[in-house]
C-alpha cells in the first residue's frame, strides 16, 4: 500500500504542480503559483521515486503522512495561509489532511506488505 500511496500521490502532486504554474494560479479555491506549486512539484517528484524505485516508501508514506497533516492543521488555524507563507483555502486543507492521514495508515499501519523500506 505504501508504494501505491508513493506513485499515486507522487504523481497526482507533479501534475498540480504544473498546473500552478501553466493554469490561471487558483485551483480548490487557493491560489497556487509560486510557491505552493515548487512545493508541490518538489514533494511529488520524491513521492513519486520513491514509489517507482521502491526506496524507502514506509519511511517516505510516514513523512510525508506527517507533513501533510500538519499543514492542513496549520492550514485550518491559519485559514487562507499556512504560515503565513503558503495561500490555501478550507477544500485545500481537507485534501492535505486526507493525503496526510493516507499517508499515516499507509506508513504505520500498512501491514506486512510494507515490511520492505
Amino acid at each position: 500500500m505504501a508504494k501505491m500511496y508513493c506513485q499515486w500521490v507522487g504523481i497526482i502532486l507533479i501534475v498540480l504542480g504544473v498546473i500552478g504554474f501553466i493554469g490561471s494560479g487558483e485551483l480548490l479555491g487557493a491560489n497556487v503559483k509560486g510557491l505552493h506549486s515548487i512545493i508541490h512539484l518538489v514533494s511529488g517528484v520524491i513521492l513519486a521515486y520513491l514509489g517507482f524505485t521502491g526506496t524507502s516508501i514506509k519511511t517516505g508514506a510516514q513523512v510525508f503522512g506527517v507533513v501533510y497533516t500538519l499543514v492542513a492543521v496549520l492550514g485550518f488555524v491559519g485559514g487562507t495561509t499556512v504560515i503565513g507563507l503558503i495561500n490555501t483555502s478550507g477544500l485545500y486543507n481537507i485534501v492535505h489532511l486526507i493525503v496526510g492521514v493516507i499517508g499515516l495508515y499507509v506508513g504505520f499501519a500498512g501491514g506486512a506488505e510494507m515490511a520492505k523500506t
